[in-house]
């Protein structure tokens, strides 16, 4: 064998060594750890998600891309509707239940039990016709309304929050 094609063979065996070092020691370690963090495919060769595709199966917003069905109003118009007619299935239905927030399910025991009190009727005259938005987002809106208080005889203001489900439907998050 000639000199020169022993040293091409040292040199392609140190250029094989030193890859195989960066593979192990630095380029495996690393795509491992983007699979557990779901940031690459699981299987070969190990492609690291694009960022369009990372914002498709992790989207930062949820439900910011569902289109909307019902409108916070028409919930609010059916909540009203509920309280008036001392429909309970009908006034949970507009709760958005699912979103498992602490306000959501302390609307839920209040609803439950003004029903249990037979106060519909009251609660109904406390929420006015018409509400106006004050915020609104791809799935969180705010808004407000204006009652009498008889406690404090005067108006006031209250709010209540919005936010939209896997659906599109609007539901009441806060009263």
């Amino acid at each position: 064998m000639s000199k020169k094609t022993i040293w091409l063979v040292i040199i392609l065996a140190v250029l094989a060594v030193l890859g195989g070092g960066y593979f192990y020691k630095v380029w495996w370690p690393q795509r491992q750890a983007m699979i557990k963090l779901g940031l690459a495919e699981s299987k070969f060769p190990w492609r690291a998600y694009s960022q369009e595709e990372l914002n498709k199966m992790y989207p930062q917003i949820r439900y910011a891309d569902v289109p909307t069905r019902v409108t916070p109003e028409q919930t609010y118009a059916n909540f009203r509707e509920a309280l008036r007619t001392n429909n309970l299935d009908l006034a949970l239905g507009q709760i958005g239940i699912s979103s498992g927030t602490n306000t959501s399910k302390e609307a839920t025991n209040n609803i439950q039990q003004f029903f249990k009190d037979n106060k519909f009727v009251e609660l109904y005259s406390r929420y006015p016709e018409s509400i106006k938005k004050v915020s609104m987002y791809e799935s969180i809106a705010q808004y407000e309304y204006t009652y009498y208080s008889s406690q404090y005889k005067q108006e006031l203001i209250g709010s209540m929050s919005f936010i939209k489900d896997a659906n599109g439907d609007w539901k009441m998050d806060s009263l």
